[in-house]
């Protein structure tokens, strides 16, 4: 990789996990649906859209108000293992890298560019696509269950941000879903969003892509100087 300039990299990067860096949103699905039709009523798209990107607690919120049932105290944690377990052992077993996803990372850290990673996922489930990853390319990791309020709160990148020690103004969040990018937003970060699914709407403040392909440092760094989007990262929205 080319070395870039100090001052043409963001202060920091702060990545999501689940459909940003991994493949890992078609898994969720597969575990998502199994439960609900466990619970008495298959899910249909427009729920599990609303689900993207949750926290378990926002998700059974979700998932409860669909099947009409109080999700909580045994039945919670009772669930929210069925559902662990599931995506934990699809994981296992099919892990793979979104588009450019590996190779932004790459060129981050061949830029000595500070990086975290902030994830709705509690930490028991993060173990395993972090393995895949590689925990070790990360100078912080927020998982959902450090913070009190997770996505579409800006809890998680204001924690990850004050633990890099960078303020959210200068620091670029990547995310694919709509609850991610809401929260990046809210924090004051400068946001790239690339949506995991079709039919996604845009999240005002956050600039628009289709892939991580061809996004480099470089790029990320053009979000927070002012240089437009379209400029930076190609056919973008704001």
């Amino acid at each position: 990789m080319t070395s870039i300039s100090p001052d043409r990299v963001p202060a920091a990067v702060c990545l999501d996990m689940d459909g940003t860096l991994v493949d890992t949103e078609r898994l969720w699905d597969i575990a998502v649906y199994e439960l609900a039709e466990y619970m008495g009523r298959p899910l249909d798209e427009t729920t599990r859209e609303r689900t993207l990107g949750n926290s378990l607690h926002g998700f059974f919120e979700i998932l409860g108000e669909y099947t009409g049932r109080r999700i909580e105290g045994e039945e919670f944690d009772r669930l929210a293992h069925r559902l662990n377990s599931r995506v934990t052992e699809l994981m296992r077993t099919d892990m793979r890298w979104r588009p450019g996803a590996e190779d932004l990372l790459a060129d981050i850290a061949s830029t000595g560019t500070r990086v975290a990673l902030v994830t709705n996922t509690t930490a028991d489930v993060a173990v395993v696509p972090l393995d895949f990853i590689d925990r070790s390319r990360f100078d912080v990791v927020v998982t959902g269950c450090m913070v009190a309020d997770a996505k579409p709160a800006p809890d998680p990148y204001l924690l990850a941000c004050a633990r890099l020690g960078v303020d959210p103004g200068e620091a670029v969040a990547v995310e694919d879903s709509v609850t991610g990018a809401t929260a990046a937003v809210a924090a004051g970060c400068r946001v790239l969003y690339i949506p995991s699914t079709d039919g996604q709407p845009d999240v005002p403040g956050a600039h628009t892509h289709t892939t991580l392909d061809g996004v480099d440092t470089a790029a990320l760094h053009a979000l927070t100087s002012g240089t437009p989007a379209r400029t930076a990262v190609g056919q973008s929205s704001a």
